[in-house]
């Protein structure tokens, strides 16, 4: 297996836009370390659903409770972001236009696509609480982990009696399994961390492999150490991520957010605020709850 593992892993992909960022760790992650801290590790008496990170607050909006909808969520935030990077661009063009004729056409173009923009940004707000004057944190509390099978692992699923008819998914000419789903928010940061290290893992064996190619003497010698301890490393911890999930970086995947919470920052006024609204809101709850026992 050690001999084939640097091309099988180098061959395998998420069907999933992501952007890892290196990381000096080489075992996989069993806690949550992005520096987050929920409601309840934050303030056990609080009401209020909360994040808590590099000391800003940020109150839960909104929860997004399906793939679908996770789906159009991002692809409504990359399009209000996208409308507002063509206003800054637009705007940088009205600067250095050389003569008033063109300065007006990009005028009108530029109040068009605010005008767009501004009520973009309204059903935002409107539906999931978000706004681009604000900053927020995107949790992921649910993901579906789908394994890509070929056309033989697909008919053999499907005539399987054990296989559920949810566990299969066609995505155009892909067939994939379900094979894991990960709930919980922070299980979710793990998860995701222990991906992020593999495939950094990974990137830096085969750059270790291609640097050997012109490698001599002892840096050569050193190298192939290193190599040969980084491949090591990968191998485990590869081993460990497909016991934990089903995942392995020798297969391709599709990775689908079934649930999210979108959490608003905030100042210490505004969460205040915020908090004695939850907890007064609670406390009608509980009244209610009280007079439909009398009543009973």
């Amino acid at each position: 297996m050690k001999k084939n593992i640097l091309s099988a892993l180098a061959l395998s992909s998420f069907a999933v836009a992501s952007a890892f960022a290196a990381t000096e760790a080489e075992t996989l992650s069993n806690t949550d370390n992005n520096n987050t801290t929920t409601s309840m590790a934050a303030k056990p008496s609080s009401a209020l659903d909360f994040i808590e990170q590099n000391g800003q607050k940020f109150i839960h909006v909104s929860s997004i409770s399906s793939a679908d909808a996770n789906t159009q969520f991002m692809q409504n935030v990359n399009l209000v972001n996208t409308q507002r990077q063509q206003i800054e661009l637009l705007g940088n063009a009205q600067k250095i236009a050389q003569n008033q004729e063109t300065k007006d056409a990009l005028a009108k173009e530029i109040k068009a696509a605010v005008e767009s923009l501004e009520k973009n940004n309204k059903t935002m707000a409107d539906s999931y609480g978000y706004s681009l004057a604000r900053n927020y944190i995107h949790a992921i509390a649910k993901t579906r982990i789908y394994l890509k099978l070929n056309d033989e692992e697909y008919k053999a699923a499907k005539e399987d009696p054990k296989t559920k008819p949810e566990e299969l998914l066609v995505r155009g000419n892909d067939k994939y399994r379900l094979i894991s789903e990960i709930p919980g928010v922070e299980e979710n940061n793990i998860f995701r961390q222990n991906v992020q290290l593999v495939q950094t893992q990974r990137k830096q064996l085969v750059d270790m492999k291609k640097a050997l190619e012109t490698a001599t003497g002892e840096a050569k010698t050193k190298l192939e150490e290193e190599s040969k301890k980084a491949e090591e490393v990968l191998l485990k911890n590869n081993e460990a991520m497909t016991q934990r999930y089903g995942f392995s970086l020798a297969r391709d995947y599709l990775m689908e957010v079934e649930e999210s919470k979108l959490y608003t920052q905030v100042n210490e006024e505004e969460f205040v605020a915020a908090e004695k609204k939850a907890a007064e809101k609670n406390l009608a709850e509980g009244a209610k709850a009280i007079v439909e026992d009398a009543k009973n």
